[in-house]
């Protein structure tokens, strides 16, 4: 069946707004859902190349030193979780290696759970509901969308007077080969790479873009083949725990 296309307005997905690591209010306690929610949109792009080289002039300039990587640093975009998401998977996603993505997204999920002290996410099986909506379930689904650049999509949902989200739903782009622990000539995108960066931003945390922060799980760029936002690092770690506390 082919496959339907869903265009994406790009000036929705520019509505992020950024908070200060460390400036986070008091969690009020959960009430009931509220009536009117603010969606936020997140947007994953893919690794932008590096700018072609210039023709080589007479003599040799001297290299400029590489900003040391900051592995400690975390902002906030001023949203968390006052209890436990369960979300569904819709596993429809053509691999391009063996592999479960259940048992990817699953583990994804994990990297956070197990460094925080609140039980931040639980898996509700399976679902064959795909794409975003605010419909009281919170889906992992494969779509294809444009603009075919971007690698995959966190949208959110929250109550603006606590900052509190209530929905969550995640698309992986279709127009991308996706796998597990692919190799670079597989030209896929590593699920579990994707997923725990994207778990990230339910769990509060914002993107980051600047290349020093570059092996950081909340690094806002991906390439294929990529692994190492499987694992978090000291800055995803503290962020969470900030947020949640050390288990």
């Amino acid at each position: 069946m082919k496959t339907k296309i869903l265009i994406v307005i790009l000036v929705s997905f520019l509505v992020i707004s950024v908070v200060a690591a460390g400036l986070m209010a008091a969690k009020p306690d959960k009430a009931g859902r509220p009536e009117k929610l603010k969606q936020i949109i997140f947007v994953h792009p893919v690794a932008p190349d590096k700018p072609g080289k210039p023709d080589k002039p007479p003599g040799k300039p001297p290299k400029e030193p590489e900003e040391p990587k900051d592995n400690t640093y975390y902002e906030f975009w001023g949203g968390y979780l006052a209890d436990t998401l369960a979300y569904h998977i819709n596993p429809n996603v053509g691999l391009v290696t063996a592999g479960d993505p259940v048992a990817a997204v699953n583990s994804a999920v994990e990297a956070w759970d197990v460094v925080t002290a609140d039980d931040l996410f639980s898996y509700a099986g399976t679902t064959t509901e795909s794409w975003y909506a605010e419909d009281g379930e919170n889906t992992i689904s494969w779509v294809k969308f444009i603009p075919r650049d971007y690698i995959a999509v966190a949208v959110m949902w929250y109550d603006p007077a606590t900052m509190i989200i209530y929905e969550v739903d995640i698309v992986f782009n279709t127009f991308h080969n996706w796998g597990i622990d692919p190799g670079k000539k597989d030209r896929a995108f590593d699920i579990q790479n994707i997923a725990t960066h994207e778990f990230g931003h339910p769990a509060g945390l914002d993107d980051l873009y600047d290349e020093i922060y570059s092996e950081l799980t909340m690094y806002g760029y991906s390439k294929t083949g990529e692994t190492k936002k499987c694992s978090l690092e000291e800055g995803d770690i503290s962020g969470a725990q900030e947020l949640y506390g050390a288990p």
